[in-house]
C-alpha cells in the first residue's frame, strides 16, 4: 500500500470481490482518504478499470507486509497476522504468491 501527497491510497496485487461482479478480481485498486462507505474505489483488474463505491466490496484481500494481511470488510479496514495461514490458502486460489505493499 503506497500513500501519495493528495492522500491517495494504492493496494496492489490484491483479490477483490464486488458485490457487481460474479467471480473475485486480481488487480489493484485505490481510493482517497478519508475513506468511508460512498468514497468511490477504483479496481484495476485484467484489462477493466471499475468505479464503484467502498460499500460494493464484499472482500478484499491484500499482503500488507512480509507478517501481515489486510482486508477490507463491511467498508472496514481489518488485518490479521497469521501469515503462513493466508499464505497457504491464498497461492491456491490466486495460483501465486500475493506480494507485499509496503
Amino acid at each position: 500500500m503506497k500513500q501519495s501527497k493528495d492522500k491517495e491510497i494504492t493496494i496492489n496485487d490484491a483479490i477483490i470481490e464486488l458485490k457487481q461482479l460474479d467471480d473475485p478480481v486480481f488487480g489493484s485498486l485505490s481510493y482517497k482518504k478519508p475513506a468511508n462507505k460512498n468514497t468511490t474505489i477504483t479496481v484495476k483488474a485484467d484489462s477493466r478499470i471499475i468505479k464503484t463505491p467502498l460499500k460494493q466490496i464484499e472482500l478484499a484481500v491484500f499482503k500488507l507486509d512480509a507478517k501481515t494481511y489486510g482486508f477490507i470488510f463491511k467498508s472496514l479496514f481489518r488485518y490479521d497476522n497469521d501469515c503462513k495461514y493466508w499464505d497457504n490458502e491464498l497461492k491456491r486460489l490466486a495460483s501465486h504468491d500475493l506480494k507485499p505493499n509496503f
